[in-house]
């Protein structure tokens, strides 16, 4: 009897992906494009004292809320979205009390059960926290956990999945810092690798796959020493870049931030530093880059602290915002040829204050990110982006195989604006910046392009789905696939087959002789992530295939 096993796509060779480049267009003035309205009513709006925000959905309602860290009290708080563009303190949530003077903190659903969970770094006495949510919209405290147990690392908490095993481990920055990896339990194990021993001193941080092998890469600032650059090599092991210009570039940096400014498919790094000209490398590819000295985002000496790409005009092109410790904040509009222009006289850069981070996201779902500012010594800023004519889509990736929060996923998608055809690229990160995380969601500006001719998620488990001719102005939310493989082929000519996709989830499992009529064959939930099912079918010998439906 042969037996043949039909499993959705599940691409491990990455395809390469032709990018056209937008020619040259003359600016124009960028002014003109910067539309915000500073929120003044409200709990968000009026608090005061903190570092930063992190935006998620974190009781899956489809408004994204806002937790904000405090660095000069013990009680950071969690801001639910009502829907309505105002926010509500959420006291009864049970998060927020007793986290120290943070310095930040990041959504990542660890336990893959679909909600958003929370950690935080403590800067000074204490530990770091942590928060599991109970999906009711309540959190329970992490104790005893090495990643609560092992003292304050002060600066960056991030989420990564940096061995792909479809688990989020969790990165503080410090000196040194701290990498946990999750053990798939609900515990994590404190490393002891390269990326923990060497050097420290770590300020801001960021995880990002800048040279498309498909695992993560880690970048660490450092005060007046050369910033760290280390690759992953797949294994568990990292390698420390040491022929790259910030390998020997020094200053008193802090947040730092991946983004593809110019389209070509690679993501560019900026480091700010305080009281000196931001660092700016263009990723050339091939571990490659150039530093970028003739931009106004390095030549503006500021006492520079975070740092958030967005494209907030939705022409098509990233943005950049920084966060200025003592002074007026830094936007910058992209040109869409490589340069930028300073964004002057206009919110959010038009009000002194002792800013730490910054962190978009699209709080009233019209397409258009929005930005929240911390300010150390003062009220924070929440600002509305206005917006404007042009067009854009949102893309929500939820996980399966990968980690569920869709973190390390790239998203890319094929426009035509202004008569040019392009590829823009956003990955889904775990935070970074400085203090911050932006809206786990991926916004694209679409500029006049009236459909996207391609979107394509390349999945940290390797797989690929792409899907052509797709609407604009919508929020698209794309599934990643179950992995369904036969594991044997058990005595009687049965089949044991695997299931891999998505804890908690339900799937209709069916049958086929001819993939055209299917036939159902079991219904299975997959309490643990994985769940197996033995084919008791007595069909005679032929051609079987199988297919997993999630419900």
């Amino acid at each position: 009897m042969t037996n043949t096993i039909l499993i959705p796509v599940t691409m491990n060779i990455r395809i390469a992906i032709l990018l056209v480049l937008m020619t040259l267009v003359t600016p124009i003035s960028s002014k003109a494009q910067a539309a915000f309205t500073k929120i003044s009513s409200g709990p968000l709006a009026v608090s005061s004292g903190a570092t930063g925000g992190a935006w998620g959905d974190f009781n899956n309602d489809g408004w994204i809320d806002v937790f904000v860290s405090f660095n000069s009290g013990t009680t950071s708080v969690l801001y639910t979205n009502n829907g309505s563009g105002n926010f509500a303190a959420d006291l009864a949530a049970g998060i927020g009390s007793g986290t120290g003077s943070s310095w930040g903190s990041a959504w990542g659903d660890y336990d893959n059960d679909g909600n958003l969970d929370l950690m935080g770094s403590v800067y000074g006495a204490g530990n770091n926290y942590g928060f599991h949510n109970n999906g009711d919209g309540t959190f329970t405290r992490l104790t005893g956990d090495p990643i609560v147990t092992n003292g304050p690392t002060g600066n960056n908490a991030v989420w990564v999945d940096y061995d792909n095993d479809g688990w989020l481990d969790a990165f503080f920055a410090d000196s040194p810092s701290l990498l946990f990896h999750n053990n798939g339990n609900g515990s994590f194990t404190r490393m002891t690798n390269s990326v923990t021993t060497a050097d420290g001193g770590g300020q801001g941080c960021v995880w990002s796959d800048y040279d498309n092998d498909g695992f993560p890469d880690v970048f660490v600032t450092r005060v007046n020493q050369p910033n760290l650059l280390f690759h992953n090599n797949q294994n568990g092991t990292f390698t420390k870049i040491t022929n790259a210009p910030f390998a020997t570039d020094k200053a008193i940096s802090q947040g730092c931030s991946w983004g593809d400014y110019d389209n070509d498919g690679l993501l560019d790094l900026v480091v700010c530093n305080n009281g000196a000209r931001n660092f700016l490398y263009h990723n050339n590819g091939n571990n490659a880059f150039t530093k970028i000295t003739n931009s106004p985002i390095s030549t503006v000496i500021a006492s520079s602290s975070g740092s958030a790409w967005a494209d907030y005009d939705n022409d098509g092109y990233l943005d950049l915002f920084i966060a200025v410790r003592g002074g007026n904040n830094l936007l910058f509009h992209n040109n869409e040829d490589g340069t930028f222009t300073r964004v002057t006289g206009v919110n959010p850069v038009n009000l002194n204050g002792t800013w730490i981070g910054g962190a978009w996201g699209d709080f009233n779902n019209d397409g258009f990110p929005d930005l929240f500012v911390g300010n150390q010594n003062g009220v924070n800023a929440l600002y509305l982006n206005n917006g404007n004519t042009n067009n854009w889509i949102t893309i929500r990736c939820l996980g399966r195989v990968s980690n569920r929060a869709a973190i390390g996923a790239k998203v890319r998608i094929k426009a035509t604006i202004g008569g040019k055809t392009t590829w823009q690229l956003r990955e889904i990160s775990g935070g970074g910046g400085l203090a911050c995380q932006n809206d786990l969601r991926a916004q694209f500006g679409l500029g006049d392009a009236t459909n996207v001719d391609v979107v394509r998620v390349e999945w940290p488990s390797g797989m690929a789905q792409e899907f052509a001719d797709v609407a604009v102005n919508q929020f698209l939310t794309v599934k990643e696939p179950a992995k369904l493989a036969a594991a044997c082929q058990v005595p009687g000519g049965s089949i044991l087959l695997t299931l891999t996709g998505g804890k908690g989830l339900e799937y209709s499992l069916e049958s086929s002789t001819n993939l055209v009529d299917w036939i159902p064959a079991a219904r299975l939930t997959n309490q643990s992530g994985i769940v197996t099912w033995t084919n008791q079918s007595s069909v005679p010998a032929q051609v079987l295939f199988f297919r997993a439906l999630e419900q």
